[in-house]
């Protein structure tokens, strides 16, 4: 007896299929900056011998390695941080990708592990996006799809030296506003004690081991009610380097947008936006060392990065010195430029956003027998 052929599904059967096991969609009203499952992750795995393969989507978000593993042992991994938006015109956009991939590839240079080619990583985050696309929040909520890119070393490996395999992975998690009512300025405490990064050493690349430092000093000050540490160069301790995981804006009292210059400071992709937003909206711009002294003196400060863009800094305590903000003009200014570029409620001058997807208005289905339709 003949078997007849089954029909291929259709492009919404194929995406009923993928979800059917998937995590449910989350309460949009309710989202807050945290990790919320979605359905796949990107993984790319690399050899010596074949090079970087064709990758996968997975609905499995563990990773087996084994215990004698670089990244466990020597911390030879980086990761990188970016976001895509449900737009005003129902497409979903990648912002600033581009810079992302090319601090991806400083960092594996200086660790000595396998560049990833901006073309795969931009295809690695695409690949993300579509399979998880459901889990953009609309547009109106504020919130994004915080992307978390990722490469590390791994196989049997005892003594110091390059890993026999490397992964570059992208996870997706839906996040909320950071702010829900508005920007909502933050006390910071200059780390004493402490050094976030050494001047000739990896402060100035994305890597997974620069941040574990500073999970201490960060529970002390938030001990003490400051939610952010601010650094200073590890030489001297006279001049200003970055917050704990954001760089540092300064405004002064004749309105220059001024931000400090070091080898040891990573250069935060976010930042490269604003301070280009500033100069097109006829603000002076300097990247220069900055000393501490100059902070009492400015008249706005921000924490710069991915996760909010900017956070308003309302004081900045050194010992027993308190410098106070009143005011935050000229951040909110920037700030509201650059978000309404991601919502795409504003053109993209700069060109630093790029069409992945368009986000479907109905959630995907969870029955299964629609799934096996």
């Amino acid at each position: 007896m003949l078997r007849r052929a089954s029909r291929p599904l259709s492009r919404a059967a194929s995406r009923r299929r993928l979800y059917a096991t998937a995590p449910p969609l989350p309460e949009w009203e309710t989202l807050g900056f945290n990790a919320t499952p979605t359905a796949r992750m990107i993984r790319y795995n690399w050899s010596a011998e074949r090079g970087w393969d064709a990758g996968e989507s997975s609905p499995e978000f563990t990773v087996t390695i084994h215990g004698l593993s670089n990244v466990l042992h020597y911390g030879q991994g980086l990761f990188e941080g970016l976001k895509a938006f449900h737009c005003k015109d129902g497409l979903v956009r990648v912002f600033n990708s581009h810079a992302n991939a090319a601090r991806l590839q400083s960092g594996a240079e200086r660790l000595a592990m396998p560049v990833v080619p901006p073309e795969l990583f931009d295809e690695a985050v695409d690949r993300c996006i579509r399979d998880n696309v459901e889990y953009v929040p609309p547009y109106g909520y504020g919130g994004a799809m915080y992307l978390r890119p990722f490469l590390f070393g791994h196989g049997e490996k005892l003594g110091l030296g390059a890993a026999p395999h490397y992964s570059f992975c992208v996870i997706a998690s839906p996040v909320g506003a950071y702010y829900k009512g508005g920007l909502e300025p933050i006390d910071a405490l200059v780390v004493e004690g402490f050094d976030r990064a050494a001047p000739r050493g990896v402060g100035n690349i994305k890597a997974a081991g620069n941040y574990a430092p500073d999970v201490l000093p960060s529970i002390l000050a938030k001990e003490k009610g400051y939610p952010v540490c601010l650094y200073l160069d590890a030489a001297t301790q006279t001049y200003v380097e970055e917050f704990s995981t954001s760089n540092f804006i300064g405004v002064t009292a004749e309105g220059t947008v001024v931000t400090p210059t070091s080898p040891s400071i990573l250069p935060s992709c976010t930042k490269g936006v604003v301070l280009e937003t500033a100069r097109r909206l006829g603000m002076r711009v300097e990247e220069r060392p900055v000393s501490f002294d100059e902070v009492g003196g400015l008249k706005e400060v921000a924490a710069c990065g991915t996760a909010v863009v900017l956070t308003p800094i309302s004081s900045v305590t050194r010992g027993g010195t308190v410098h106070s903000y009143a005011g935050f003009d000229t951040i909110a200014t920037l700030y509201n430029a650059i978000t309404s570029v991601q919502q795409g409620e504003a053109n993209d001058a700069l060109g630093i956003t790029r069409v992945v997807a368009e986000r479907p208005h109905d959630p995907p289905c969870r029955d299964a027998e629609a799934a096996a339709a």
